[in-house]
């Protein structure tokens, strides 16, 4: 072992280091991922280490030398008490097989100096794994879901004392040449919703009228989104933090776009479908949060959020090829949603969880 672990100094403005720190975790994802699809910026990084009102991130750099060849976090939300999702790469031309190894053990440690003692992971998998037979296939408790057994990091993840609890499907919406498929879905859905259900959409800073409303609704994605076996704690979101977040974004030149349905009778935010273009906006959009309180399912909500979302990306975005989102295998009715409106299957990712 030539490599030597350390705490990132968290610089005022980007650096060589971070654009470095960056650069390794987009390979290294890409290389477990089998595609391209997820990119880390410098610029994205600054942000999320800066922003310490609510959320605490502690990342580490691993240096062969002067060479970076690993990267790491852990990073929790400041309302809860237990949990801490982390982060590990590697790069991918770095043939040391101890630094992952030696990545989780520092970020364990810290965990638990942190008081963290539940540690959440979502490791990539090349492929469809349901392709293969059973007795090749690891799956969580639910059954619901796979990952490739003989997989190295989900091996690796065993071996650490990591259990699999959840399966995500990573999909992807190429930019249709005809968009007025995805109008017609959009309009079916709204005759189905009913006239008690208001669509909105807005890019940008949340408006005023709707701030409390979508911080409420925000607040129900740690409760109401299917998590299997992965024990997710309740997080507050008020205004001010939503605030904060349409700030950090707008710093970094994202465009922050959310589709949502008002309840017309109690002016309640019951359903939203958030859309991250990036600074470069000719690459991939992120799907950020998608959600219809369980309340009010059952009127086709989620697909109004997820094709008015797509029509208005079309014109805010129109270098952006993309969109990609991730959704647990658990979540057949927002996998349907999506299915239905031109999503495709790209890979999946492990959610992983570890009790200290």
């Amino acid at each position: 072992m030539t490599f030597t672990i350390t705490p990132l100094r968290v610089p005022h403005s980007v650096n060589a280091e971070l654009r470095e720190h960056a650069r390794i975790l987009t390979s290294s994802y890409a290389r477990d991922a089998g595609i391209p699809l997820l990119e880390w910026t410098a610029e994205g990084l600054l942000a999320l280490l800066h922003n310490t009102t609510y959320s605490t991130v502690r990342a580490f750099t691993a240096h062969d030398g002067e060479r970076i060849v690993g990267a790491a976090s852990l990073s929790f939300d400041n309302s809860t008490s237990h949990e801490a999702e982390l982060v590990v790469a590697t790069d991918p031309d770095y043939g040391d097989p101890s630094l992952a190894d030696a990545l989780y053990e520092a970020l364990e440690r810290e965990a638990a100096a942190l008081g963290r003692d539940r540690l959440i992971d979502y490791v990539a998998t090349r492929g469809d794994a349901s392709t293969l037979d059973e007795a090749d296939l690891l799956r969580p408790t639910s059954g619901i879901g796979c990952v490739p057994r003989h997989d190295p990091r989900a091996r690796f993840m065993l071996d650490r004392g990591y259990s699999l609890g959840l399966v995500e499907r990573a999909s992807v919406f190429a930019r249709p040449e005809d968009p007025s498929r995805i109008q017609r879905i959009l309009d079916d859905a709204l005759a189905f919703a009913g006239d008690d259900y208001a669509p909105v959409w807005w890019s940008g800073r949340t408006p005023d009228e709707y701030v409390d409303a979508y911080a409420y609704a925000v607040s129900r994605m740690s409760t109401d989104v299917p998590s299997g076996d992965i024990d997710v704690e309740e997080q507050t979101w008020d205004a001010d933090r939503i605030r904060t977040r349409d700030e950090r974004h707008e710093r970094v030149g994202h465009l922050f776009c959310v589709a949502a349905v008002v309840h017309r009778p109690t002016g309640t935010m019951v359903a939203f479908n958030e859309l991250v273009v990036g600074s470069d906006r000719a690459k991939p959009t992120e799907n950020g949060g998608t959600l219809v309180l369980e309340e009010h399912r059952g009127h086709r909500l989620g697909t109004v959020v997820k094709a008015l979302g797509l029509v208005r990306w079309l014109d805010v975005a129109p270098d952006s090829p993309s969109v990609f989102t991730f959704n647990a295998e658990e979540n057949r009715p927002m996998l349907d949603v999506n299915e239905a409106v031109g999503f495709t299957p790209a890979f999946w990712e492990g959610t992983w969880s570890k009790q200290l």
